[in-house]
């Protein structure tokens, strides 16, 4: 079990010192932890990303806290929610006291240049990853032949359009893309 523990905790503190842009910058590194260790499937990734998203806190401390829940149980959530906060937070002091020194320096700011589009690159990428899974039948990524569950696909698309044009906030599309599921498996 201690050898779970480390585990535990080194994983997550590579997604806490690498997971630049958010919760979101840490799915593919989720994604990689279901692949490699098994701790959940990518169904419980799913469901693990949506109750992130409706719970209040941070969505990668609180995917953290899930998957070391699952894995370990409270001890597992306790070093989990640790490891993925610790070196950001020691990296955001020692960082302020840098960029209010270096802000005007060009090659910090071409560093935030740089950042920037990978960090949208990432989360395009896991966009799409979680689209595929979400409106085909096969859970496998990127794999031939499917069949696209149309229910889902539709209420994707109920849902988008309104989102991207009106700009609510994102709990409502969150608790009318739950009715919506309901009823579809309901039909």
């Amino acid at each position: 079990m201690l050898k779970l523990y480390f585990l535990l905790f080194y994983e997550f503190t590579k997604i806490g010192i690498f997971a630049l842009g958010g919760g979101y910058a840490a799915l593919p590194f989720l994604y990689y932890l279901q692949s490699q260790y098994n701790w959940f499937s990518v169904d419980e990734l799913t469901n693990m990303i949506a109750v992130s998203n409706i719970t209040p806190g941070p969505i990668g401390i609180n995917m953290a806290t899930y998957t070391g829940f699952t894995t370990a149980n409270i001890i597992g959530a306790i070093i989990a929610t640790t490891a993925i906060v610790l070196v950001p937070f020691i990296m955001t002091i020692f960082m302020t006291k840098l960029f209010t020194k270096f802000q005007s320096c060009n090659t910090v700011c071409a560093i935030f240049t740089g950042l920037r589009p990978a960090a949208c690159a990432l989360l395009a990428s896991i966009g799409l990853k979680l689209f595929y899974q979400t409106v085909t039948y096969t859970k496998e990524e990127w794999s031939a032949p499917f069949q696209i569950e149309y229910k889902a696909l539709l209420l994707f698309i109920i849902l988008i359009i309104p989102f991207s044009l009106i700009k609510k906030n994102p709990l409502l599309v969150i608790i009318a893309g739950a009715i919506g599921g309901i009823l579809i498996k309901s039909f």
